[in-house]
């Protein structure tokens, strides 16, 4: 499948599952697109059965933030504060951190969500004020690599990446590239 159009991808891949017994969907996404990582994500939530076996190569959301929470927890971090985009996944992100958090014994310490709107504020003045306004110094974020660059510059702007502050950046498509942001 050469096209990362999300509706030829889902209606591909939904034709393959629906006339063929499979046993697996390898997928290499020479686009780098998070659509199609989101997309697959997707499909994978929809269509596992009891007594199926999944091997992801790369981490799911709720999977990585399973190991954020055991790092927090580790380390008696039990305020934090969830930080979105609009990127899609967001609220599905928020009730994962939700689930986890109601269903734990530790003493989570929930300071709100702050979802961002990233699009019509291109100097960041509005981003850089909502960032201070949340109270918590540990933040889980969940938005794309080029919105968390933008999240993570205007959070130095404003005094909030140094020490003090510890930030959790949460996605199925943050890594993988020979350029590392600041």
């Amino acid at each position: 499948v050469n096209d990362t159009n999300p509706r030829s991808l889902i209606v591909r891949l939904c034709d393959v599952l629906s006339s063929l017994r499979i046993h697996g969907v390898v997928f290499e996404d020479d686009a780098r697109s998070e659509a199609v990582a989101q997309i697959l994500d997707f499909i994978s939530a929809q269509t596992s059965e009891k007594g199926s076996t999944f091997l992801q190569l790369g981490s799911s959301t709720e999977q990585q933030l399973q190991v954020i929470f055991e790092v927090l927890e580790e380390y008696d971090w039990t305020a934090f504060a969830v930080v979105t985009t609009l990127f899609p996944g967001y609220e599905d992100f928020v009730g994962y951190v939700e689930l986890l958090t109601d269903s734990s014994f530790i003493g989570w310490e929930h300071r709100g969500v702050l979802t961002l709107n990233l699009t019509d504020d291109p100097e960041g003045t509005r981003l850089r004020r909502q960032l201070r306004e949340v109270s918590a110094q540990i933040r889980l974020l969940y938005c794309s690599r080029e919105e968390a660059e933008a999240v993570f510059r205007a959070a130095r702007e404003a005094g909030l990446a140094g020490p003090g502050y510890v930030w959790f950046v949460v996605g199925t498509n943050l890594g993988g590239s020979d350029q590392l942001p600041e």
